[in-house]
């Protein structure tokens, strides 16, 4: 966990210190038009919704150990090669390298977590995981020190953002080789009887064999359930605003009146709230249940403070509003964890990961058209956009909700008893994956 935790927050920073380099030098450096930098944010996700699905088939096949440090290395050289670009033209085709380069990762790493943690004891973790956006914190904090940099070997300031954030990654990828390992049948580290606890509490949980054989029936399977296609919308409906705001927040603030530094510095308190709303949010998770509370009263919170920022003009009301703006984390920690508990058969997940996040960074490539310069300093539209994908997204959520709470209910009938936890130790999902009989949705 500590390692993957490095290298989320490692690949968030790389891929938004773009906002924070453009207040600092990078816009009026390169001589960039709006559109081309809208361009530059957007493209970057154009990699993610190609490679996905394809990045998370050869996880399932040969394991994450070597295929993700080997990814956070080269994605970490290219966010340093940002650099050396001179103009709008270089700028755009190093994002979209980047994308190509940490299009595999997340869904990746969702996978990976979601093979070694039972489903109650996942949605803290994957909390700790994305507080790390939270973190984003540091990656404002950490892009204004660099800058202090400016001048250095005839570098300017936003030039070593890139170049140090860059080699902090690729160091990372380095330390993932020592330290990741695939799954408890190959973690060395362990004795035999934590081993077989693994192994057992995980069959038990959801019938998840400790090597599963590739089949290529779970994999279609994936591309088959519609639930696969309305998590995909409830992704896309939530990452375009979280997107638009990681991306631009420091713009944004600058149309509180802050420029600079300034600007960059006070992006971070918001992210400081957000980094401990996700924590208690992934702790009361796996401690009361309920994934859809969680889920609809975060999106409700953000869709307040959306309108409160729309209908105000005053500063102070607008920058405490971001404060509020940041429960936004809590939405997308929560789907992780959902999916991965909801999602059986570890060919059908490791696809249908793929296939959801493809389909929600389509909302990466939207989101860098949100939050445009010309409907600053308020920017109405833009939080009016991000309203009304949260309308969707609450719906879409209450839609799977049903339809998972209704399967509980149809197969309990079918038992003859109410199951309140799935005990399938000895159990053999097959080609049916979560549609088995015996398998419980998380609600």
């Amino acid at each position: 966990m500590p390692v993957a935790v490095l290298i989320y927050l490692a690949s968030y920073i790389d891929r938004a210190n773009i906002g924070n380099a453009k207040v600092l030098g990078l816009y009026k450096s390169l001589r960039l038009t709006d559109n081309q930098y809208n361009l530059a944010l957007s493209i970057f996700f154009l990699g993610y919704v190609v490679l996905e699905v394809p990045s998370n088939i050869i996880i399932k096949r040969i394991g994450p150990t070597w295929y993700i440090p080997t990814m956070t290395i080269i994605w970490g050289v290219i966010c340093g090669l940002i650099a050396v670009v001179k103009s709008s033209a270089g700028l755009t085709t190093a994002r979209f390298f980047l994308g190509l380069a940490e299009a595999g990762f997340i869904p990746g790493i969702i996978y990976w977590i979601g093979s070694w943690y039972p489903r109650d004891m996942q949605g803290r973790r994957f909390a700790v995981l994305y507080s790390s956006n939270g973190n984003r914190a540091a990656g404002g904090l950490l892009a204004t020190a660099i800058h202090a940099l400016d001048g250095v070997h005839g570098i300017a300031g936003w030039r070593w953002i890139f170049i140090v954030e860059g080699t902090i990654t690729a160091g990372f990828g380095v330390l993932a080789y020592l330290f990741m390992t695939s799954d408890a049948t190959s973690a060395t580290w362990l004795t035999e009887e934590e081993r077989q606890v693994i192994i057992l509490t995980n069959e038990a949980d959801r019938a998840l064999r400790a090597r599963e054989t590739y089949s290529s029936h779970q994999i279609k399977s994936a591309f088959t359930d519609w639930r696969t296609y309305l998590w995909g919308l409830m992704y896309l409906t939530n990452y375009i605003p979280v997107y638009s705001v990681v991306l631009s927040l420091p713009t944004v603030v600058t149309g509180l009146g802050y420029k600079g530094t300034s600007a960059t510095l006070m992006s971070v308190p918001p992210y400081g709230l957000g980094f401990i709303v996700v924590l208690l949010a992934g702790w009361t998770t796996d401690k009361y249940g309920s994934r859809i509370t969680h889920y609809l009263i975060s999106i409700s919170v953000v869709s307040v403070a959306l309108i409160v920022l729309m209908a105000t003009t005053n500063l102070v009301a607008r920058y405490i509003m971001f404060f509020f703006v940041m429960f936004m984390f809590i939405p997308i920690s929560t789907m992780w964890a959902w999916v991965a508990q909801n999602v059986a058969g570890s060919n059908k997940r490791a696809a249908a990961t793929g296939l959801i996040f493809s389909m929600g960074n389509i909302g990466g490539a939207i989101s860098g058209q949100i939050y445009r310069a010309a409907w600053a300093p308020r920017f109405v539209n833009g939080h009016a956009i991000n309203l009304g994908c949260y309308a969707i997204a609450f719906a879409s959520g209450i839609v799977l909700w049903w339809s998972y709470r209704r399967d509980n209910i149809l197969r309990d009938q079918a038992a003859g008893k109410q199951v309140k936890r799935s005990d399938m130790l000895g159990e053999d999902l097959g080609d049916l994956g979560d549609r088995h009989a015996n398998f419980r949705y998380y609600l």
